[in-house]
């Protein structure tokens, strides 16, 4: 006999506060026994907003006496599996700002694309994106690549660093279903939109 028919039998003979109790336990062993069958799904919005709120990229680099640069990440988009089946891209927007010596700035926009492939770390319960590679970026106003191309250079690989060290999501303690999760995981599969935590 299933959990969640014994869990019904017990409801139905129960008082009525306790049938309330019940009833609450077996929703949760369903979700438990439909974990157990499959999969767990962490979807490109969560994961997005996991990243707006946790991982933070501000960048300076200088060269004394040369110049001073600064990049700082505003938005990230995260997409799963779209481009190809098994990498995720990272769409990124910032603000770069160039310092030289005579007090001269320069401010630009900066849009950036990264492709990397998810992997889930046991022992910190997290998504990483791994071999995060830059493909592809857009400096406006086109003078300011002209001028500061060399230094863009070494900022973009800063932030591609620092996407590939910080999780891109964490499993979470007080979620009962996330909990469970971290004694169960066997691996990933990776579809549009969406990275399916395999489970026992």
């Amino acid at each position: 006999m299933s959990r969640s028919h014994l869990a019904g039998m017990v409801c139905y003979t129960a008082h009525p506060f306790y049938q309330v109790t019940c009833m609450v336990l077996q929703s949760m062993l369903l979700s438990l026994a439909m974990l157990g069958q499959g999969s767990y799904d962490i979807n490109e919005q969560q994961i997005n907003q996991y990243l707006q709120s946790q991982v933070q990229v501000d960048k300076q680099l200088e060269l004394p006496g040369i110049i001073k640069a600064r990049v700082r990440l505003e938005q990230s988009d995260v997409q799963i599996g779209r481009q190809q089946p098994d990498t995720a891209r990272v769409y990124g927007k910032g603000k770069l700002n160039i310092a030289l010596p005579d007090n001269t700035e320069y401010d630009a926009r900066l849009q950036m694309v990264y492709e990397a492939k998810p992997r889930y770390d046991k022992a910190q319960s997290a998504l990483f994106l791994d071999n995060m590679k830059l493909i592809e970026y857009k400096l406006e106003p086109q003078a300011a690549e002209q001028k500061f191309g060399f230094m863009l250079g070494m900022l973009l690989q800063s932030i591609e660093k620092r996407l590939g060290n910080k999780p891109v999501y964490q499993l979470n303690d007080n979620d009962p279903q996330q909990a469970w999760l971290k004694d169960n995981l066997l691996g990933l599969e990776l579809s549009p939109g969406k990275i399916h935590l395999l489970t026992k």
